[in-house]
């Protein structure tokens, strides 16, 4: 899942041809492919709402393993991949869709399952077309080989993804 035969850019995946994205169940991840530099340099300070509504500042850092190819993002699991694809990239919807916050404070995303597309606008506040930002930048790819238990083999697998490969955006608050 985290070849470079394996990740396909959004812009590729949206302009070209989305069915390559399987309709089933699996686990997905996506990749920062734009200029790592630009990535390192972006708003990388969120303030999370943690336990007693302590507001908690967590830093992104570069702390993904070496042997990735890109920086991964995010890291989920879902019975339809394809629809889950639409759900974060959000490509009917131009320009920003959360406000930037002034203090980091981490915005409510318009929806449960566009995490990708609000982390992308919280760490570059001032890109007024993120979409494209996403396009450009963003890659994805995923994994439906799970035989024999498969949904609770897909919650481990998501699981071990993102305690590896350390996503920025699966940070979220503790409860």
């Amino acid at each position: 899942m985290h070849t470079l035969s394996a990740i396909q850019s959004v812009r590729h995946i949206t302009e070209t041809r989305p069915s390559l994205i399987s309709d089933g169940p699996g686990v997905y991840a996506f990749w920062w492919i734009g200029d790592r530099a630009k990535l390192l340099s972006s708003n990388r300070t969120v303030v999370l709402k943690g336990p007693n509504d302590v507001r908690v500042s967590v830093e992104y850092r570069d702390w993904w393993p070496e042997d990735l190819v890109y920086p991964c993002l995010y890291v989920g699991k879902s019975t339809n991949l394809r629809k889950r694809f639409g759900l974060h990239i959000k490509s009917k919807s131009q320009g920003r869709l959360h406000k930037p916050s002034v203090d980091n404070h981490k915005a409510t995303p318009k929806t449960t399952s566009c995490q990708l597309r609000w982390g992308i606008e919280h760490i570059f506040p001032s890109e007024e077309n993120p979409l494209n930002l996403i396009r450009d930048s963003v890659g994805f790819s995923y994994q439906t080989n799970f035989g024999d238990n498969a949904i609770a083999e897909r919650f481990f697998e998501e699981d071990r993804l993102v305690g590896t490969w350390r996503p920025w955006f699966n940070i979220d608050s503790e409860r």
